[in-house]
């Protein structure tokens, strides 16, 4: 009776200790994914065009990303990269010295650089998430510091150049400093990155359609020349595939396109109408590069990747050259 009592209650300890476990496992589980839920509430950014340069850090980058649980923050990290030292100004390729309380350049090892840089973006990015705004202010804050993140807080909550504008300016009065930070840092990182996650495009009708079409070959690489899934697309040759599939003949170069088009004004503008670009490479036609607008000042172009990206950016206004319309889609 003994020996059966004492089997009993191993068994019931073990069913217990099992209990337990399975508790903590869901635990775990539950708390990863709360986590990876409050590492992203600021949004992030998609890929941009970064040189070769920076991207053969991305691997380090990733790796320490992941330790913190923010793999998705990855290229928001390339284009900060690229913008402080474009991989090749400095050894600091993030410029995290002054993070450290450093003098610039004083780390003299990229790897270190990257361990550093990342761990205050982390940083950064976690207040952010606590303080409420959005990841625009926390990329300003890599280069503001964090009481950027406070001030944006107290004055609305979200990021703006006018915001950073005057913070720089407290900060000087403050410091009694010439210059305090970039307060267009963030538009400048911009530029190598592409579209933001929380900015969403909904259309209707044969455009519907025709955005299903296109955005089966999103994240394929640009390839000059190309205009077909076999071997990718250009700028143009991504539009001219995509009609031609559908029965409508259109040119086959941006500049072609473009003289086609029938030109719009800003007014006119509207999702399925194209944005054109000028001087985006060195080339006899004026017209080097164009995108299909969809809304919320958004295009989707073959960069590189293939990919959504904002026409409000510095780099895109610069270059803007008009708008056109090769097709009229009908709304359901």
């Amino acid at each position: 009776m003994q020996v059966l009592k004492a089997r009993s209650m191993k068994k019931f300890f073990s069913f217990i200790l099992l209990l337990v476990v399975i508790m903590v496992v869901l635990f775990v589980m539950f708390f990863s994914l709360f986590q990876q839920q409050e590492n992203s509430s600021t949004g992030t950014y998609g890929a941009g065009q970064v040189p070769q340069a920076v991207l053969q850090y991305k691997p380090a980058i990733e790796v320490e990303l992941k330790k913190h649980g923010m793999e998705e923050h990855i290229h928001v990290l390339l284009a900060i990269t690229t913008q402080e030292s474009g991989g090749t100004a400095s050894l600091d390729v993030m410029q995290a010295s002054e993070s450290l309380g450093l003098a610039p350049n004083t780390i003299q090892d990229p790897l270190y650089s990257i361990e550093v840089g990342v761990n205050y973006f982390v940083n950064v990015v976690n207040q952010a998430n606590k303080a409420g705004v959005d990841m625009d202010t926390a990329i300003q804050a890599y280069n503001m510091g964090n009481g950027f993140i406070n001030f944006v807080a107290e004055n609305g909550g979200k990021y703006s150049q006018k915001l950073a504008q005057q913070f720089s300016n407290n900060m000087k009065t403050k410091l009694g400093w010439a210059v305090y930070g970039d307060p267009k840092y963030v538009d400048h990182v911009k530029r190598y990155m592409g579209s933001s996650n929380e900015e969403t495009v909904e259309v209707t009708g044969e455009l519907a359609d025709f955005q299903k079409q296109f955005e089966q070959f999103q994240g394929m690489p640009y390839v000059f020349g190309g205009s077909s899934p076999a071997t990718s697309f250009d700028c143009s040759g991504l539009w001219y595939f995509l009609f031609n599939q559908n029965g409508i003949n259109v040119p086959r170069t941006a500049q072609q396109q473009y003289d086609y088009s029938q030109k719009i004004t800003t007014d006119e503008l509207k999702p399925g109408d194209f944005v054109f670009f000028h001087s985006t490479y060195d080339t006899a036609n004026y017209i080097t590069h164009l995108g299909m607008y969809m809304g919320n000042g958004m295009m989707f172009h073959a960069g590189d990747p293939l990919q959504y990206t904002s026409i409000e950016t510095p780099y895109w206004q610069e270059h803007l050259a008009g708008f056109g319309r090769m097709v009229d889609f009908k709304a359901e």
